[in-house]
């Protein structure tokens, strides 16, 4: 049914364009698209993308919308052409050549970022974003020292570059710096007190070193903004299992699992919360679960429960 909804959603838009915008110019009809794409329709904004660059190859607009709708359906390798493509019609643009990067990173190509970079990042300037790109290339090569260059490069230019805070928090999550990650996830959200990706780690810091009121706490914006994600409900569950409130916790892993089936780490603590609760019979069907994601997971596009130090996840 969903499928038949969607491909009745993108006949609908090209059926639009022909009928109702042949004279639509190309911008006009970009921007149409660029809103669909914003409102969480990016399916929808495909055909139109497609249409546009069909009477109009060289539209930019249309190129880099069509790549970040792709992007934003998680479909990497089409999203890559249409970046790379887009980076042919404007030669070093720093925002084509972070989305190409970032289209990379999540295919686990960092060679391939700081292949780009060093080729075309000559011409981008010396931009904040390509040196925060940069940073979670090396991050995802263990390279520390050199990602923590970079992220410093970054603040330096611009010192409320998005992301490069949370870069620099993660990183020592990764590495068990809590009082670290507190301080520069603290810097993050003091820019945006509504990143809840950041509000996720710096509660998640907070609640292992034993401050779960103020762990609780910074849920709490996280619950205004976003309540319905995966990533509050693992975090509520987190704090209530530390305290040792079973049942509350397994309703939260419940939740986050209905919400994201395939992110391992809910599966995880959702078993050993029903294992302290006595459940073995079900606690063992959860870790059976949890070790089959695990060997499908490509290191770095999950929240934390890799076998090997886990990388930057996307902050957009």
């Amino acid at each position: 049914m969903a499928k038949m909804r969607t491909a009745l959603y993108s006949l609908l838009a090209v059926l639009a364009f022909w009928m109702g915008g042949r004279a639509e110019d190309p911008r006009a009809a970009s921007c149409r698209a660029a809103d669909l794409q914003k409102a969480g329709h990016s399916r929808e904004s495909i055909p139109i993308y497609l249409e546009v660059l069909r009477s109009d190859p060289q539209c930019l607009e249309a190129e880099v919308g069509l790549g970040r709708s792709y992007y934003a359906l998680g479909e990497y390798p089409q999203a890559e052409a249409s970046f790379t493509q887009a980076l042919q019609l404007r030669p070093g643009n720093a925002d084509i050549l972070n989305w190409l990067g970032r289209s990379y990173l999540q295919e686990n190509k960092p060679e391939k970022v700081l292949e780009l970079v060093g080729h075309e990042g000559a011409s981008a300037g010396n931009s904040a974003l390509i040196h925060l790109l940069r940073a979670r290339a090396y991050d995802a090569q263990d390279k520390l020292e050199e990602a923590r260059g970079e992220i410093e490069r970054a603040l330096k230019l611009d010192p409320r570059c998005h992301g490069a805070h949370f870069a620099q928090g993660f990183i020592a999550w990764s590495t068990d710096d809590l009082a670290g990650a507190e301080r520069d996830f603290r810097q993050e959200l003091d820019l945006d007190a509504h990143e809840s990706l950041a509000a996720y780690y710096l509660a998640d810091v907070l609640d292992k070193r034993g401050k779960t009121a103020e762990a609780e706490s910074a849920l709490t914006q996280m619950g205004q903004d976003a309540p319905n994600t995966y990533l509050y409900q693992l975090a509520i569950g987190k704090v209530e299992e530390r305290m040792k409130k079973y049942p509350l916790a397994e309703e939260h892993y419940r939740q986050a699992i209905r919400l994201a089936p395939q992110e391992q780490e809910a599966h995880f603590h959702l078993a050993v919360v029903l294992r302290a609760e006595g459940m073995t019979a079900k606690a063992n069907a959860e870790f059976q679960g949890f070790n089959q994601l695990q060997t499908q997971m490509q290191s770095g596009l999950t929240h934390g429960m890799g076998r090997m130090r886990p990388h930057l996840p996307d902050f957009d």
